[in-house]
């Protein structure tokens, strides 16, 4: 699928996704490209919405996957978290994050340098605050450079709480997601983990299945339960048997946790001032 196709239909789902939210039903946009900045001012001098940064990446994953696959995702989970928390406005996905030079081996995988990747963030989050948010969250689909993105917010939040601005780390999106995710699958005697596997290839499914190429599905290598190193085809774990019924549960796991991570860090925040 072309990028620009991927592109447009990501919007259209997005788009979708956020007609139906509460934010959307109470005539308040909950993404930001769709507000002017008279509209966000007086969201901002109204109520306390938190801004949701949601990074994807672009990436090759086997010849069964597109590249696009954390973005297109993470249209749809960002639309559902903000939709869940209800006072929110979501960015536009951040498209390009870190890969690991196995990765980089092969056509069309994009990287950033960790510290590109986090300056990045730390500036979009700085202008949030700037322009008036005194709630930021950050979160990511893409496992490279989180330690270093952990770091990063945990070290903004110190710097803003003072002056009444916080900056969040949703984590438990990938992390804590994708354990139970993977609990699930094991459970289920099939192969838990990898990239491009079967949690990775089912997501994607039920984001689109364009996106899925099934005649191309193969397994790849299968230590350490799918998540050991990639083969040659750039594929580890077995992504046959994904369904868009298992990515539609994945994908919901994956909002559930997010949303009961930030209103908790919300709550401890406290009201705005």
């Amino acid at each position: 699928m072309p990028w620009t196709r991927i592109l447009k239909k990501g919007a259209a789902i997005f788009a979708m996704a956020l007609v139906a939210g509460p934010a959307a039903a109470a005539g308040k946009p909950a993404a930001l490209e769709q507000l002017t900045t008279v509209e966000l001012k007086e969201r901002l001098e109204t109520g306390c919405p938190v801004a949701l940064l949601y990074n994807g990446g672009v990436e090759e994953s086997g010849p069964h996957l597109a590249l696009g696959k954390h973005n297109l995702r993470i249209y749809q989970y960002g639309a559902q978290l903000a939709q869940a928390i209800g006072d929110a406005i979501l960015l536009p996905v951040m498209p390009f994050s870190p890969n690991d030079a196995a990765r980089m081996a092969f056509a069309g995988t994009v990287s950033l340098r960790p510290e590109t990747w986090v300056a990045v963030n730390e500036d979009v989050a700085r202008s949030l605050i700037g322009g008036g948010f005194r709630r930021v969250a950050i979160l990511t689909d893409h496992g490279d450079g989180m330690p270093q993105l952990r770091d990063m917010v945990e070290r903004l939040d110190k710097e803003y709480r003072p002056r009444g601005a916080r900056v969040f780390f949703v984590e438990d999106a990938y992390t804590k997601a994708r354990q139970q995710i993977e609990a699930e699958i094991k459970a289920s005697g099939k192969v838990p983990g990898g990239h491009g596997g079967l949690w990775d290839t089912a997501e994607t499914m039920a984001a689109d299945p364009g996106l899925v190429r099934p005649g191309l599905m193969a397994p790849g290598t299968l230590t350490n339960d799918g998540n050991g190193p990639i083969d040659a085809h750039g594929i580890s774990g077995d992504p046959r048997g994904a369904t868009v019924a298992m990515g539609r549960r994945f994908g919901a796991i994956r909002v559930k946790l997010a949303a009961e991570q930030l209103r908790q860090q919300l709550a401890d925040a406290g009201a705005c001032h």
